[in-house]
């Protein structure tokens, strides 16, 4: 089917570019063919919404567009896959899939400011952060709440990687799901989550730390990526033998699947399985 393709390089909140393109899904296997001349092959793998593409790399699809596309997140480069093609340039709708179509140079900085907003059936955040030095300050503004729509600071150790809004208990009202990377070579991962109390006030989600699991002796030294996949919260990462050198995993991936489930209290992730590759 046609659609349009928004190309995000990684650790970019703004698209380098957008390209027609073909999307294709059959027995599982994805076909991205785009009108630049690049074609995309992911191959299905064992864990919920994993692939492997046509070089051997890791993939992933996440959630964070409903009904409006698919998200698939490669080694270097995240593609936004909307059905609707409105928003192209005039002459990449017009051209054929296999004809490039000339860009002009993008500059990309490695760090800089965060400032998103969201919006879920008529509720909205918008999450800021100076996104600089070790320690950092997240900023919450929730509009569209019934009673409580005060902003909320959270002190995290990093900066803000992405965010995305979802509903994975499909209770009808959403959750913000803030990603958080350590600043320096390690890139630890860690969560800032927020669920919405029946469209009046938000509640803190509880993500458990798992001291066993990620550990430096079974293999965890960082670098995690999390990401809504259908129902579950999906947290990956590279796994570690002893022998490997640092940024040169050979141990596959280990991959923990959260669902959202409320306490007497308060809202938390309870891990739901445990998947390695």
């Amino acid at each position: 089917m046609d659609a349009r393709c928004d190309i995000y390089p990684k650790g970019s909140d703004k698209a380098a570019k957008l390209v027609a393109c073909t999307y294709s899904q059959r027995q599982g296997h994805v076909s991205i063919d785009r009108a630049d001349g690049i074609r995309h092959e992911l191959e299905p793998r064992r864990g919920v919404g994993n692939y492997v593409d046509q070089d051997g790399q890791r993939a992933m699809r996440s959630a964070g567009l409903g009904q409006a596309g698919q998200i698939y997140r490669l080694v270097n480069q995240t593609i936004y896959v909307y059905w609707d093609t409105s928003g192209l340039p005039v002459q990449a709708a017009s051209a054929p899939a296999a004809a490039p179509i000339a860009q002009p140079p993008v500059a990309i900085s490695p760090a800089m400011p965060y400032d998103q907003s969201f919006e879920w059936q008529g509720v909205g955040f918008r999450v800021a952060s100076a996104n600089s030095g070790a320690i950092n300050e997240v900023r919450i503004t929730p509009r569209g709440l019934s009673i409580d729509n005060t902003p909320i600071v959270r002190s995290v150790e990093g900066q803000i990687v992405r965010a995305e809004v979802a509903d994975i208990n499909s209770d009808g009202s959403p959750e913000i799901y803030i990603y958080i990377a350590s600043a320096d070579a390690s890139a630890h991962g860690s969560l800032v989550a927020y669920s919405v109390n029946r469209r009046k006030s938000l509640s803190d989600i509880h993500l458990p730390s798992e001291p066993q699991a990620l550990s430096r002796a079974n293999g965890y030294r960082g670098h995690d990526e999390f990401a809504v996949v259908e129902n579950t919260l999906v947290r990956r990462f590279p796994l570690y033998k002893d022998a490997d050198a640092d940024g040169a995993p050979t141990g596959g991936m280990r991959q923990f699947q959260y669902k959202l489930t409320k306490g007497e209290a308060s809202w938390g992730l309870r891990l739901d399985k445990v998947v390695s590759y």
